[in-house]
């Protein structure tokens, strides 16, 4: 479940993971495979789906180089989310029929709820696997109509409040998904996915506390949460709770939370606690966890540059330039350590590229304050 879920500006630390604008598509993709050379093609589809997966297009795109390739299953995944993305796009359905056909897929869900729900209108069950498909799918009023269907049927149907929630919250309707869980947890107290749920509707709306208090009691309910003992650390750091927010952070780890983020998170807290050389050791143990995540790079770079460091920020620097060359700050920052070696040729040349990423790209940094998914999210977001 990849959304990002943050509050832009409660955290002030370095400059953090970016989150760029989506760039106009390139078309080497389709050069490759109008060429024929599909495996080519595949990867330039994929790199642009990295950057942005709403891009109904591309995947139909991949879809077509999987199908000419002969893998029907990678086609058929591929026109699926392209028509989840987009529900009125013809051509991936006609696509996703003739596959369908051509591998014996069976019947298509949606078709069989209906067919339930027809069956037995009064089926409170059946009401709410259609929601479920239709959210999915992309199809968010018909999906509220259901859940709303199910809970007219059945007032002590706690999924259908929680799945209603996670509706508002994907249209950031925070007042109208508190309401939700909170009618869900009426029926299960101990909905500990509800109270998860709640917990970051609470931050995202800036009542951080309240945000704390949810967190505590998912943990209550189930100990080996990871990803609550995540967000109960970043929380008590924006209430300036640094023990407590180190202390949660190393029991998420424990539990077997993203390894490389959690690493990332503790190495931002000591950097704001000034203990840098604790920073560095968490940022090295993300960087070792997951090579390819930007941000510990980076924040390791600035680091070194502040300590007067510049071989050691150029090298931290350099491996986040390959990893996103359009990061407009490495190019900054790196330019600034050539420039503390006297080294002016390269610095000058890294100011020209910041001010051509800059003005290309007009970059977001921005922190990630939360999990990047909430219980329930749809997957294809």
């Amino acid at each position: 479940m990849v959304k990002r879920l943050s509050i832009a500006g409660i955290i002030t630390l370095l400059l953090s993971q970016p989150c760029g604008f989506a760039k106009e598509v390139p078309s080497s993709g389709d050069r490759y495979f109008d060429n024929g050379r599909l495996d080519e093609a595949i990867h330039e589809y994929k790199k642009l789906l990295e950057k942005n997966k709403k891009q109904p297009e591309i995947y139909f795109k991949l879809g077509n180089a999987y199908y000419k390739k002969g893998n029907l299953e990678k086609a058929l995944q591929a026109f699926t989310i392209a028509t989840q993305l987009k529900p009125d796009y013809a051509e991936a359905y006609q696509r996703f029929s003739e596959v369908s056909m051509q591998i014996g897929v069976p019947e298509d869900e949606l078709k069989i709820c209906l067919k339930e729900v027809q069956k037995d209108p009064n089926n409170a069950d059946a009401h709410l696997q259609l929601g479920m498909i239709y959210y999915k799918r992309n199809l968010f009023d018909e999906a509220k109509r259901e859940y709303e269907t199910t809970i007219g049927l059945d007032s002590k149907k706690a999924e259908a409040y929680f799945n209603l929630g996670v509706l508002y919250q994907d249209v950031n309707t925070h007042d109208k998904a508190l309401e939700m869980y909170k009618k869900a947890i009426e029926v299960l107290p101990n909905y500990d996915k509800a109270h998860f749920n709640m917990g970051i509707a609470y931050y995202q709306t800036g009542r951080v506390e309240e945000s704390i208090a949810e967190y505590k009691r998912v943990i209550e309910i189930n100990p080996r949460h990871a990803e609550a003992y995540v967000n109960l650390g970043i929380a008590c750091f924006v209430k300036g709770l640094h023990n407590d927010a180190i202390e949660a952070l190393k029991k998420a780890l424990t539990q077997g939370a993203n390894i490389a983020k959690t690493h990332y998170y503790l190495g931002n807290i000591y950097h704001k606690m000034d203990k840098t050389d604790k920073a560095i050791v968490e940022y090295k143990l993300a960087t070792e966890a997951n090579p390819r995540l930007v941000a510990p790079h980076y924040n390791l770079g600035v680091i070194y540059l502040k300590k007067k460091m510049p071989d050691e920020a150029i090298e931290e620097l350099s491996r986040v330039i390959i990893l996103d060359h359009d990061y407009a700050n490495a190019y900054l920052n790196r330019g600034r350590a050539y420039e503390l070696k006297g080294d002016r040729v390269n610095a000058q040349n890294d100011y020209n590229s910041y001010q051509h990423a800059k003005s290309a790209f007009a970059r977001i940094y921005k922190e990630e304050n939360v999990s990047s998914y909430y219980e329930g999210s749809n997957p294809d977001k």
